[in-house]
C-alpha cells in the first residue's frame, strides 16, 4: 500500500527555534507551523516576516483524512 504524500516547507525562526504559524504568530509546535507549497513562497514569507532570522525546512507529509 502506497502512502499519498506531498512535500511541504515550514519556516523556523533561528534565534528562538519557534515556527511561523499560518496566522504569522510563532509557536513551539511543528504541528502548528504553517505549511508552504513551495520553497520560494517559504523564503519570501520568511524574509517579509522575520528579516534574516529564519531558516526553511522541508519534509513530506501524508495527505488524506484528518491531515
Amino acid at each position: 500500500m502506497l502512502l499519498d504524500v506531498k512535500r511541504v516547507w515550514v519556516i523556523q525562526q533561528r534565534s528562538t527555534g519557534l515556527f511561523l504559524t499560518p496566522d504569522l504568530f510563532l509557536s513551539r509546535s511543528l504541528k502548528a507551523a504553517g505549511r508552504c507549497e513551495d520553497r520560494e513562497s517559504a523564503l519570501d514569507t520568511g524574509r517579509i516576516n522575520l528579516d534574516d532570522d529564519f531558516e526553511v525546512c522541508s519534509f513530506f507529509e501524508e495527505v488524506g483524512e484528518g491531515n
